[in-house]
């Protein structure tokens, strides 16, 4: 081989190696700035976990706050609203240890009611619609209590 033919090749082979380790060093999920020049984000976020501020059972609502303490938010139970109470099919504090075919770790899931909720209840909502940015939600697809 000639020496600008090995130098071509050793060329192309940096340039290569450059370029995938560029790849994995650059952030994938870039955030362009919006027009009062904070980071817009473009997902969409149809659940959160919450804690139970307050029950209105005349009212058929929920007040939550998140796990992640950015704010309040009024969940709207209504008739199409799945509510459902996770309980372990065993004692947490003390699983068993060979677990069998009859001993499942499958959550049970119980219909409950509105007036089953208490507050300081950890629960698990799933919207039909964005809750970015949100201080209320009405289509509500299920909430269920965590065990």
């Amino acid at each position: 081989m000639k020496k600008n033919q090995i130098i071509t090749i050793i060329v192309v082979i940096v340039l290569f190696f450059a370029g995938f380790i560029g790849w994995f060093l650059v952030e994938k999920n870039k955030i362009a700035p919006g027009e009062n020049g904070q980071a817009e984000e473009t997902k969409e976020i149809l659940s959160l976990s919450a804690i139970v501020e307050s029950v209105d059972q005349e009212n058929g609502f929920l007040m939550v706050s998140s796990v992640d303490g950015t704010g309040e938010l009024k969940i709207i139970v209504s008739e199409t609203t799945d509510l459902i109470k996770l309980e372990f099919p065993f004692d947490p504090a003390n699983p068993p240890a060979n677990p069998s075919e009859e001993t499942s770790f499958t959550p049970k899931q119980t219909p409950i009611e509105l007036s089953d909720f208490k507050v300081g209840d950890n629960v698990f909502i799933k919207s039909k619609e964005d809750i970015v940015g949100k201080n209320e939600l009405s289509n509500v697809d299920f909430i269920h209590i965590l065990p």
